[in-house]
């Protein structure tokens, strides 16, 4: 099975968990807690209930930040059989170990059959209007499912929660059907889809100009971290805010994952800006090099699109990203994707379309039955496709 990792940090990725029929109880808690409590989710955390127990000859630790290899290699085995179209080098998952917002010690697992990782599982808590959030990014090995490993990750992943009185969103592939059934068979509901979208750039791309008044400021090359972080960033937690999943980023997190990736690609990224220098509209664009290495192809992944509210319905989204995929032809890339969220209500699909962006794939977040409805999301079964990015 698969859950994906896109929710995890902000770019590409997706990976798998167990198989259809595994056993799977649901404990929220440790059994030496105190006592029970109600949680954000509608669970009553803290009961004397047994912890998951992992199959015979296992074994689990935290993982650690040299890791990365071997992490590299299981997340390749997963690939292969699951069919994500995503690949992941050891660099860059070196990289997310090292991630400032993570707790390895406490949200993190590998399981091994001797020393080979055979299953993982990396969980991210998130400050929400709503309050906080854990999302799960966990896979199995395809030889080692169907032993109750899905189950027993997903187990933990609910405990934690529990014991940081948030609630738990899963989200998994739509074409992976035992991803779908562990967390259907868990009790939780699909809450939130979500497309992944792909532009073939062999064909044309119209240049698109920005709103009279404005600027367009290239970030690169040679990407001015002093001058632009700290704009972007605010640009980025005020274009989001109150966004299905999103939460306002810290200048650590923001560089971390964002301009300081090693997938960034700054030449192919710009800001538009009030003659005063204001950003009110910007896009970030990243390369994956394993990806790259595996399919031979050059993709631009559009990372984030984001307006300031006050600006948007001027084609600020449809000029930058013109100007993105005209980069990016420029320097020989073979297409462009992207991951939008289907629910968006800002006007987000006409900007993809219009630009040439299809379907290509589709995921769904789930959110356990029990949520109160205060935090309960729209559930479509065959939503229309939307978009999360801000025109």
């Amino acid at each position: 099975m698969t859950i994906t990792r896109a929710q995890r940090r902000p770019t590409q990725h997706a990976c798998p968990l167990a198989a259809v029929g595994e056993p799977l109880t649901i404990a929220c808690s440790t059994a030496t807690s105190p006592g029970p409590r109600q949680g954000v989710d509608g669970r009553r955390y803290g009961s004397p209930v047994p912890p998951p127990v992992l199959p015979a000859a296992l074994q689990h630790r935290p993982m650690h930040p040299d890791d990365a290899p071997a992490w590299a290699d299981l997340l390749a085995v997963i690939e292969e059989v699951d069919g994500t179209g995503e690949h992941h080098s050891a660099a860059d998952l070196a990289r997310e170990l090292a991630d400032p917002d993570l707790d390895l010690d406490h949200d993190s697992v590998l399981v091994l059959d001797g020393g080979r990782p055979v299953a993982y599982q990396v969980l991210r808590l998130r400050a929400g209007p709503d309050g906080n959030v854990v999302h799960t990014d966990g896979g199995v090995h395809p030889a080692f499912r169907a032993r109750g490993l899905g189950s027993y990750l997903l187990d933990l992943a609910q405990r934690r929660a529990g014991d940081l009185d948030a609630g738990l969103q899963v989200r998994v592939p739509a074409h992976v059907a035992d991803a779908v059934a562990l967390a259907e068979g868990a009790g939780f509901v699909a809450a939130r889809w979500w497309s992944t979208l792909h532009r073939d750039l062999t064909r044309p791309v119209e240049p698109a100009p920005l709103a009279e008044g404005l600027e367009l400021h290239l970030l690169g090359p040679g990407y001015d971290a002093v001058r632009w972080d700290e704009p972007l960033r605010a640009a980025r937690n005020a274009s989001f805010a109150g966004h299905f999943g999103s939460a306002p980023e810290s200048a650590d997190t923001f560089a971390h994952h964002r301009t300081g990736s090693r997938a960034f690609r700054s030449e192919c990224s710009a800001a538009a800006c009030t003659p005063d220098g204001q950003v009110v509209g910007f896009l970030l664009a990243f390369e994956f090099d394993a990806r790259t290495a595996a399919t031979g192809n050059r993709d631009l992944y559009v990372m984030t699109v984001g307006t300031l509210e006050p600006w948007r319905g001027r084609g600020i989204g449809g000029a930058l990203l013109a100007h993105a995929l005209l980069r990016a032809q420029e320097q020989g890339f073979g297409s462009s994707s992207l991951t939008v969220d289907e629910e968006n209500a800002t006007g987000a699909l006409g900007v993809y379309t219009r630009a040439g962006y299809g379907v290509a794939s589709r995921a769904v977040t789930y959110v356990p039955t029990l949520w109160p409805a205060s935090r309960r999301f729209p559930v479509r079964e065959s939503p229309d496709s939307g978009a999360r990015v801000d025109g």
